[in-house]
């Protein structure tokens, strides 16, 4: 079975059309295998119609001494907004430079321990495996799966995107841990990160850059094979930035959208930036669809500097 990816359902994904505050998954050609939201945004208007991971904010309280969340708390939260069936993450505490990472550490594991006890059966109890090193992430899955889990997240890899070989390494490696859980990624889903994902095996991960790019870097994707080329969008109106410059998109955002007079490729209002969010999304479902197909590359030192 191919890995599957899970789009970000976040707290303003909505286009206004004709009147109508439409949710953005309206606008996709296709949709993704699965969805991630978080209790943080606390919606009860997510689609019922495909699994769902359900997160405890942990970026949002990362700076603070404890997370925002008991495991109860977790609980109570989860009952309001997840379908049955939902995969629901264990609070947990993020291991990032300048905190005490030994009392987040005892966190992650009583958290854990108290949070798969009190997990309805209605729910598939998932938990974090942190790590300051690749050692201590496969112990942290060993230890979770000990406890009973069957479904592991690996966090703390997004603000690493760039550096590819790493990352997949530290995968690659919790996976071979832990050979026999559902196993996800949080926050790496470019294509290339897929067609790791899917060798690998990788049961899901996620991403939302290609959403957040387009409204802070006004980035607007095409498609080309298992490639995501980028391109920027126009600020109609100041005389300093060219004017459109990206091909004209027949994906289900850009039509329904340009039908009503707006423009994905251009800045603008939110009808502008949060089309082009769908459109990326698009984009990213179709070339990673087209990078999962690919074979594994010859291992070669070559190969592994071109990750």
């Amino acid at each position: 079975m191919k890995s599957q990816y899970f789009g970000v359902i976040g707290n303003r994904d909505y286009i206004k059309l004709r009147g109508e505050r439409r949710p953005f998954w309206e606008f996709l050609d296709r949709q993704p295998d699965g969805w991630l939201s978080s209790i943080i945004y606390k919606r009860k208007d997510v689609p019922h119609d495909r699994p769902m991971i359900w997160d405890c904010g942990a970026w949002s309280y990362r700076d603070k001494d404890v997370p925002d969340y008991t495991p109860a708390e977790c609980v109570a939260l989860y009952q309001e907004c997840a379908p049955h069936g939902s995969m629901v993450i264990a609070p947990d505490h993020m291991l990032i430079p300048g905190v005490d990472c030994d009392a987040r550490r005892k966190i992650n594991h009583a958290y854990a321990k108290e949070f798969i006890a009190i997990c309805p059966d209605s729910f598939k109890p998932m938990a974090t495996a942190h790590g300051e090193t690749i050692e201590e992430r496969v112990r942290a899955a060993q230890a979770l799966r000990k406890m009973g889990y069957q479904h592991i997240a690996l966090g703390g890899l997004a603000a690493q995107a760039s550096r590819k070989k790493m990352a997949i390494s530290i995968v690659k490696t919790v996976r071979e841990g832990v050979p026999d859980v559902h196993l996800h990624v949080l926050g790496l889903s470019s294509p290339e990160y897929a067609r790791q994902w899917n060798l690998i095996g990788v049961q899901s991960f996620d991403g939302s850059s290609h959403f957040k790019q387009a409204f802070t870097g006004g980035a607007f994707y095409t498609c080309e094979g298992a490639a995501l080329v980028k391109h920027q969008a126009a600020r109609p109106g100041n005389e300093d930035c060219l004017g459109i410059v990206a091909p004209e998109c027949r994906c289900r955002a850009c039509v329904k959208l340009r039908e009503v007079g707006i423009d994905t490729r251009s800045y603008g209002s939110n009808e502008n930036n949060m089309g082009r969010a769908a459109h990326n999304m698009n984009m990213l479902m179709l070339a990673q669809q087209e990078a999962m197909r690919q074979p594994a590359p010859v291992h070669s030192e070559e190969a592994e500097l071109a990750l």
